[in-house]
């Protein structure tokens, strides 16, 4: 968990500079992908689901 943490500028980066819901249909489906890889193979690793950030 601690190595997945220090993921966490680059993942603040990239909702910050990517729109994932792009209007064109080609770029959305590839960044919904990209997103549901990652999703999939941290999963192995923790129940994201369940995480509730407070603020």
């Amino acid at each position: 968990m601690e190595e997945i943490a220090t993921l966490r500028p680059q993942v603040d980066a990239f909702f910050e500079a990517v729109m994932v819901m792009a209007p064109e249909e080609a770029v959305r489906a590839n960044r919904l992908a990209l997103l549901e890889k990652v999703l999939g193979d941290f999963s192995g690793i923790a129940e994201f689901s369940e995480i509730v950030i407070a603020g």
